[in-house]
Order: structure tokens, then sequence, then C-alpha cells
């Protein structure tokens, strides 16, 4: 028992230092400060790809189709560019940068890297492939590179000192001066290092060599979110939060959601079936609710009633910490069973009926907790919907039978409670 407990104690700290990683948790926050304009673009992408001929006609002569796409470009389509601000200042305040202009120094080495297209009319531009989800691997790197030079030079003190007296915002400007002209230089240096190779800029390379690789083994994957799933569930049944892994994940699944609305505002097939959309419907919107559910279903005991009743609304939207500490699934082996066992079902069932185009794939980037079947009908239709309520009702008969072992034990401890 010593021994075990000294593994959970380990455990323990070893979740509470990943989760307090300044890195993890600009991530984290940068990409969730970004969510009103994914929210926009999946919206405005939505509406511009409803596969109705007549709807479609009405887009096209009515010039709608137009302004919807303005959105999506500039919206979802420069995600990588968002994230790249987003990141760099939330690491910026987690280290100490009090500057706002760390982050516009990110955006300014963003932009430099970027490769460029001339017209033949000798016009040049920036294209939109590197601004949204193909750069954003490359954008969050830039993003803690630049805020880490820019710290690193303040805090030398190497910066432009103002006599006493000057108004924070002119002092503040001149001190961020210096650390603009050192992350100015060295993006026109990595600028010129990646034009001698044969991919001719840092994005295309970091994209060839990186990016496609991690998107590929994930995007085409089944066991990358089984994997996950599994990771999850047992810090969970620990009593660690794992949303440190979320701060992993999120951008690699996101790519794989800007690909999936990109093809759908285009009216192409959508090449993904995994991505955030999908790992939150099958092992979040469906798998929470379903606890509670069962719970009032089939439980007697006045402390398991009790913890379904608390627990049944916030499980609808993405909150299990009910759940987690009430049930409770941290170390209770007999609930970690179906705890974990139910999102495995969800995601290889929902896998499987999307890969046979039974149910659509779904599309674009969705908010956490918005519940069950609507995230299916904003995802991708009706059959996602009745997909996620076939798995609710199956995770609801998988947790049954550990719901009635759980509570017959806790009946008998408080029918003798009131014997005695």
């Amino acid at each position: 028992m010593a021994s075990m407990n000294g593994i959970i104690a380990k455990i323990s700290s070893w979740g509470n230092a990943v989760s307090k990683n300044t890195i993890l948790q600009a991530i984290s926050s940068g990409i969730m400060s970004m969510f009103p304009i994914i929210i926009v673009g999946s919206f405005a992408s939505l509406f511009s790809g409803i596969p109705i001929p007549a709807y479609q006609e009405f887009l096209t002569t009515s010039g709608v189709n137009v302004a919807l796409s303005a959105v999506v470009n500039a919206t979802t389509n420069m995600l990588g560019l968002f994230f790249t601000y987003g990141v760099a200042r939330s690491y910026g305040e987690n280290i100490g940068v009090k500057a706002p202009a760390a982050g516009v120094l990110a955006l300014v080495v963003y932009v430099a890297l970027m490769p460029t297209l001339t017209s033949e009319d000798g016009v040049t531009s920036l294209a939109f492939d590197y601004l949204g989800t193909k750069g954003m691997i490359l954008g969050i790197v830039i993003a803690f590179l630049a805020t880490k030079l820019f710290h690193l030079i303040v805090s030398k003190n190497i910066v432009i000192k103002m006599p006493t007296g000057t108004p924070d915002f002119v002092s503040n400007s001149f001190v961020s001066l210096i650390p603009a002209f050192a992350i100015a230089l060295c993006a026109i240096v990595v600028r010129m290092i990646f034009a001698l190779t044969p991919w001719g800029d840092a994005f295309s390379c970091f994209y060839a060599l990186i990016q496609m690789p991690i998107q590929g083994l994930i995007g085409g994957n089944i066991a990358s979110v089984v994997l996950i799933s599994v990771i999850m569930c047992l810090l969970w049944c620990f009593g660690i939060h794992p949303g440190f892994i979320t701060s992993l994940i999120g951008p690699l699944f996101m790519m794989l959601d800007g690909a999936n609305q990109a093809a759908y505002a285009a009216g192409e097939a959508l090449p993904n079936i995994i991505g955030m959309n999908f790992n939150y419907i099958t092992t979040i919107a469906i798998a929470y609710p379903a606890v509670p559910i069962a719970i009032l279903l089939v439980a007697r005991s006045a402390q398991l009633r009790t913890v379904g009743k608390v627990a049944l609304a916030p499980g609808f939207f993405g909150i299990n910490e009910p759940i987690i500490f009430g049930l409770p699934i941290v170390l209770n082996p007999v609930a970690a069973i179906p705890f974990i066992v139910t999102p495995l079902v969800n995601v290889i069932g929902m896998y499987a009926l999307q890969s046979l185009g039974i149910v659509a794939k779904c599309v674009g980037i969705l908010p956490f907790n918005i519940p069950v079947v609507i995230t299916g009908m904003l995802s991708g239709g009706i059959s996602i919907a009745i997909a996620e309520v076939v798995f609710l009702i199956i995770d609801i008969l998988i947790w049954i039978p550990f719901i009635k072992a759980m509570d017959a034990t806790r009946l008998k401890a408080e029918q003798e409670a009131q014997v005695a």
C-alpha cells in the first residue's frame, strides 16, 4: 500500500509540474484566446458549404458567397498568424514580459519568413497557405523563440532608457526598440539561410519535414486518438487534470480540422476523420453525460443519486469534475473500467462509421462545452447527431452494471447506518 501511495504521489507530482509548465500554459491560453475567431470562421464556412443546390444558387447570385469567403479568409485561413500572436502574448505574460510589442514582433518574424508569390504582372503577395493551419506549428515555435529573445535582451538590460518623468507609453516603446532590431535581424538571417535550401523558405521546409509527417501520422491513425484517450482517462483516475495533453495535441488536431473546413468550403471531399472536433465529440460530448444518466436510471442510494443530479447538467456541457470527485473516478478501480472503455468504444465506433461513409466527417472547429446532439448538428449534420445518440445509449448501458455494483455497496452502508 505504501509503495502504491508513493507511485501515485510521484505521478501526481509529475502531472502538476507538467500542467504548470509555462510553454504548455502559453499554448493553451493563447489558442483559447482565439476561439471567437475560430467560431466565426467555422460558422462562415458551414453556411457557405451547405450542399443544397437552391441555397448555393442563392449564395452565388446574391454575392453572399463572396462575403462568406472573405470572412473565412480573414479567420480560419489566418489561424497560423493569430495563434502566433496569441501564444507569444501569453508566453510573454508567463515569463514577465510586460511590453505588448513581444507579440507583435512574433508576427513580424512570421510574415518575414513567409514565402511570397509574384504574379505575371509583377505584383508580389503573401499566399494564404501558410497564414492558416499549414503555418500553425512553425508559428508557435516562432512565438516562443521571438518572445524568449525579447525577454533575454530586456532582462540583460540591453535597452534604451528614457529620462525620469517620461510617460510609460513612450519609455516602453524605446525599451522594445533594441529587442525589435535584434529579432528582425534574426528573421533576416534565417530567411537568407533557408533561401539556400531546396525548399526555399522556412515554412515550406518545416511543413515538409515536420508538420506533414505528423499530420499524416495522426490524421489517418486511429491508434493516436485511442492512445490519447487512454492516457487522459488514466490521468483522471489518479486525480490529475489532463488539460496539458490538450495543449500538446490541440494545434496538431486543429490543423486537421482546418484542412477539413477548407475542403468543405471549396466543395471538396473532406480529407480527415480525426481532429479536435472528432476528439471532443467522442471523448467528452458523448461520454460525460452518460455517467449521470446511468446513475439516475438505476441507483437507489441517496449518495449516488445526489451525485447524479449534481453532475447531470455539467456533464452535458463537457464538465466532469462532479463525477471525477463525487462518484468518484479517482482511485476507484470499479469506476475506472467503464470510464476508460466508453470513450474507446465511441472513438473506434465513430471512426469506423465515418470511414465507411455511414456517418459524415466532422467539419470545422467548435468550442468545448457544446452539448451532445448539438455538436453533431453543427459538425456535419443529422448523421453525426444520430450517431451521438446511439453511442450515448451504448455508454449508458456499459456504465449500468458498474453503477449497480457501487450502488449496492453504498445502499447497504446507508441502510446499516439507519439501523444503527
